[in-house]
């Protein structure tokens, strides 16, 4: 597996509803990705921020992007590919 350090800010639509984020597909470097499955979510607290960190595939790549809930800002944090 070749993990890579990517740190960027990225759009992303996602779905809330209850208690819950879906993060569906993002943007990064001008091409859209649809996000098929979540595979792991966990949260992370930063000093005064919270941070949830989402897992999640397009079906052939695993990606790990992030939203800050004081800033509202996504992250693409890494990719990892086979």
């Amino acid at each position: 597996m070749e993990q890579t350090e990517i740190n960027e800010i990225i759009d992303v639509g996602a779905v809330f509803s209850k208690k819950h984020i879906k993060p569906k597909w993002f943007i990064w470097q001008k091409r859209k990705y649809l996000i098929t499955e979540t595979t792991y979510t966990w949260d992370e607290d930063v000093g005064s921020e919270r941070i949830i960190h989402f897992s999640v595939t397009d079906g052939s790549t695993l990606f790990e992007i992030s939203l800050n809930q004081k800033t509202f800002e996504w992250r693409l944090e890494k990719t990892t590919l086979d």
